[in-house]
């Protein structure tokens, strides 16, 4: 099964992939597409015949986060956080929490809002190109939506690379238990697809009860009762004149890449001088 649009979805047997289509944004998430997933996530959970979900993007990047040209900049506090906790904290976790084992399957850049997606899935593979990278400290702001990392490359690795800001690139996520899986990016898709036939012909009852209780287990190491914490310093952060301030100098500086350059490394010596 395809659908045309920013999110697809694709059937082969007991695998279903959904996609996210749309490469001339780098995949960056919208309202809509956001919505999409939601829905996709409802279907699959009810879908005894789908045994594994892969997720994954078309074209160079899996995805370059939220598209913040889609967010109105001056939305009031309490609708910024009633849209990212059903829009990310919510949809993360759903995904997180899909009854069948999902994976994700990472090219090129895998940035803020898709790295919650990718963190959500049970297994990663990542091509030898791929990349991980949670700008938002740098940004002002208090991590993302979901703090995955401490769960995922314990706390002193996690402070690391959060008060850096820094990319991890796929070779050093893979040594750090962030992906499970690197290989080049010409067999990503065979690769990742011969993985999910692994694991549907494993007995799907059996795997359902055994992924819930491995996430039971995280939960009951108080990892639910961090995220939701987290959540709140997250919001709470969003209202600091510090984020407020970045946030504005991130959004004229587009893209952020450039942004970060100018800011971290100093003005180019051939810009012309303020005020010019």
């Amino acid at each position: 099964m395809s659908e045309r649009g920013s999110v697809r979805v694709e059937r082969d047997g007991p695998l279903a992939s959904l996609v996210l289509d749309r490469p001339e944004k780098r995949n960056a998430l919208t309202g809509e597409m956001l919505a999409r997933i939601r829905d996709v996530l409802a279907g699959a959970r009810a879908d005894r015949e789908i045994r594994v979900l892969l997720l994954r993007g078309e074209g160079l990047d899996f995805c370059a986060g939220l598209d913040l040209t889609t967010v109105d900049a001056g939305e009031a506090a309490e609708d910024r956080m009633e849209r990212e906790e059903a829009d990310l904290f919510a949809e993360v976790l759903a995904l997180r929490d899909h009854p069948t084992p999902t994976v994700a399957v990472v090219q090129g850049a895998c940035i803020a809002a898709g790295l919650l997606l990718s963190q959500a899935c049970d297994l990663v593979v990542a091509s030898e190109d791929a990349s991980f990278y949670n700008p938002l400290a740098r940004m002002g702001g208090v991590g993302l939506e979901v703090l995955f990392e401490p769960w995922d490359i314990g706390v002193r690795r996690a402070k690391r690379h959060l008060f850096t800001g820094e990319r991890i690139p796929a070779d050093l996520a893979l040594r750090l238990g962030m992906v499970t899986d690197v290989v080049p990016r010409a067999e990503l898709v065979p690769a990742a697809t011969a993985l999910a036939r692994r694991i549907a012909a494993m007995p799907p009852v059996a795997l359902r009860l055994l992924k819930r209780s491995l996430n039971r287990t995280q939960d009951l190491m108080g990892m639910r009762n961090a995220l939701e914490y987290h959540f709140a310093l997250h919001e709470f952060g969003h209202g600091t004149e510090e984020c407020r301030r970045l946030l504005h100098e991130a959004r004229r500086g587009r893209p952020l890449r450039e942004f970060f350059a100018r800011r971290d490394e100093g003005p180019d010596p051939a810009d012309p001088p303020a005020g010019a």
